[in-house]
């Protein structure tokens, strides 16, 4: 059994396309320790897209081309046309890309593999899965979600949930895991994005505009959430006694990742399928030898490239 992705013959389709996105910076080393788990863990038929800005492509380290190369990971330019700088929609132009497999599953950067799963096994018919999210995101009142659907010229709809801060609202889905069928909705859920950016009925979009437009696009094309167990995208730190049941785990930040119970995890499938020894080597390659353009985050410069915009125009648009 080959330790790379198997090419398809033509006319065949991976069962399961993941995306992702690679850009220089953290979400460059946080890539290949993406795909390294998902090369040992996942047990689907699946083909790997890795997408970055075509302004950022040729930045790409050749260490990270290579990579790609020898696991059979396509990576391809995306261009976001966003009218304020907003990297973190880059994922929905990526997800409105074309790709044969009839699933697609869209993977935060940040993120790994813990253990062997059937990825598509969080799929649902006639829905888009995805974890609700946290209680300081966007979204805290019905109201709010008003204004988001007005945007597509939709009602609220009757579905809602709670967080645990007691606050009650329409569903509100984390654009970090995200599963669905078909080729359509990736690109209804960029258009629909660009129609709330464009209507600014709802205030302060920035920097969740993915995840108010998830849930919008989902009604929008007929479909239901899923709401999936927090095994599928558990973020924050982990105990020894979670590793066990988590099957990703969010770790968003490299300190989390350094101080985990299962970070030994990441050091293994590093050895065995990027060439180094650990997440240390790994981490410390990229900052020393790769590119860290301030148009992509956590790179020196981000606040003031694309942080500080945003907010300029939210503030213009706050009641």
């Amino acid at each position: 059994m080959p330790t790379t992705l198997t090419p398809h013959p033509p006319g065949g389709a991976p069962d399961l396309g993941i995306v992702i996105m690679v850009e220089p910076g953290r979400y460059e080393w946080s890539g290949v320790l993406l795909v390294s788990s998902l090369l040992a863990f996942a047990y689907d038929d699946i083909a790997i897209h890795a997408y970055c800005r075509r302004g950022l492509i040729d930045q790409l380290h050749p260490h990270t081309l290579a990579f790609f190369e020898r696991h059979g990971v396509a990576l391809s330019p995306i261009d976001p046309g966003f009218a304020v700088p907003y990297p973190q929609g880059n994922k929905l132009y990526a997800c409105a890309a074309p790709r044969e497999a009839p699933l697609t599953l869209l993977l935060d950067t940040d993120m790994m593999m813990l253990r062997p799963a059937r990825l598509v096994d969080a799929f649902r018919k006639g829905s888009v899965g995805g974890r609700f999210t946290s209680a300081w995101m966007w979204g805290k009142t019905v109201e709010d979600w008003r204004a988001a659907y007005a945007s597509v010229g939709m009602e609220v709809p009757r579905h809602r949930m709670h967080r645990p801060n007691g606050s009650y609202v329409p569903p509100s889905i984390a654009a970090a895991f995200v599963i669905y069928e078909g080729a359509e909705f990736g690109g209804l859920w960029r258009d629909t994005a660009l129609a709330i950016e464009e209507r600014r009925l709802a205030r302060g979009i920035y920097p969740t505009l993915d995840q108010i437009s998830l849930p919008v696009a989902t009604y929008r094309a007929g479909l239901r959430p899923n709401v999936l167990d927090a095994a599928w995208n558990k973020g924050g730190e982990l105990t020894k006694a979670q590793g066990a049941s988590v099957i990703v785990h969010h770790y968003q930040k490299a300190e989390r990742l350094l101080a985990s119970e299962t970070r030994w995890i990441a050091d293994a499938v590093l050895r065995d399928f990027a060439r180094f020894d650990n997440v240390e080597a790994l981490i410390a390659f990229y900052e020393a030898e790769g590119a860290r353009p301030p148009e992509v985050d956590g790179n020196e410069g981000y606040r003031e490239t694309v942080l500080a915009r945003q907010r300029e125009v939210d503030d213009k648009h706050r009641p």
